[in-house]
């Protein structure tokens, strides 16, 4: 457990004071789950992680308690993924992630840096958590431009140009997958095989050259649901990824492809963008979310 500070009252305020310790706390909530680690002179030296139950600050603090060897002052840098965190505010595309407001607070004797987000007026959309591991692939790839697809209970794609975020498309389909999986009584599952990725682009392509059937197609489903069992779930997957990606062609026709996903949905966007033909950089959610807050770290403290 963190262990609290010899003298309480050498906490320091939410501010630029606290950010040059050398010893601070990288914390990132995303796809219902809290990741923290203790970090020191850049490098990580713990990582926790547990799932979110939608309180957000008691969440972290949860999840800092199991942190070894962090005085009860400790900063704080904090990433969160869900729109209720308005306070920190955002800025409007295009707009270098770099740039992007903070808030500042403190929970419980930490000092606490949240970071803000990205805004889109046309078409309406907000980008959080994603910013930040945008942030991340771009520090480890200099002057790289293309499209980043940050897969999530909200996915972004993402165009990048000169460093920058020019524009940006918000789709819910792993949300939408939830939902209806449920009223279905599907079950996912992490390993798609040669059948299941079968059903999944076979879903893809029906989809694709009528989207105007989705809503028919879903109630095919529903009504053969017994007859197919476990392949419903890959072919559901197909009829939502199919959607988007057709909604999407824009952002990645002709573009260099990078996917920030966890698992299982690096997999299932790795399949879907596989049958499209388009070569896909595959990089690590969590490794892009450190690496965000290392820059956004080092940035702060220059």
């Amino acid at each position: 457990m963190c262990a609290a500070s010899a003298d309480p009252s050498s906490a320091s305020p939410a501010g630029h004071s606290a950010t040059k310790s050398a010893n601070w706390i990288a914390a990132d909530h995303a796809d219902g789950r809290i990741t923290a680690w203790l970090m020191h002179e850049g490098e990580a030296r713990q990582q926790v992680s547990a799932g979110s139950s939608g309180e957000l600050m008691a969440d972290v603090t949860a999840v800092i308690s199991k942190l070894g060897d962090c005085p009860a002052d400790t900063p704080i840098l904090l990433s969160d993924d869900s729109l209720r965190g308005g306070d920190t505010g955002t800025i409007t595309v295009p707009a270098k992630v770099a740039e992007r407001p903070m808030g500042d607070a403190t929970l419980g004797g930490h000092p606490l840096r949240l970071l803000g987000g990205l805004s889109q007026t046309t078409p309406p959309a907000v980008m959080r958590g994603a910013c930040n591991r945008i942030a991340g692939f771009l520090s480890l790839n200099p002057d790289w431009d293309g499209v980043i697809c940050v897969a999530g209970a909200t996915t972004h794609w993402a165009l990048i140009s000169a460093n920058e975020v020019v524009s940006f498309q918000s789709f819910m389909t792993p949300q939408l997958w939830q939902g209806l999986a449920a009223s279905l009584n599907l079950v996912d599952t992490p390993a798609y095989d040669g059948a299941q990725r079968a059903e999944l682009t076979a879903a893809m392509n029906s989809i694709q050259s009528k989207p105007e059937a989705l809503a028919a197609r879903l109630a095919e489903l529903q009504a053969t649901q017994e007859a197919h069992g476990n392949t419903h779930a890959a072919r559901l997957w197909g009829l939502l990824l199919g959607a988007e990606l057709s909604a999407a062609r824009p952002y990645w026709l002709g573009q260099n492809i990078a996917l920030i996903a966890p698992a299982p949905l690096d997999t299932l966007y790795q399949t879907a963008l596989d049958h499209q033909g388009v070569p896909v950089t595959r990089t690590d959610a969590d490794r892009m979310a450190l690496a965000g807050l290392v820059s956004t770290w080092r940035a702060m403290t220059s």
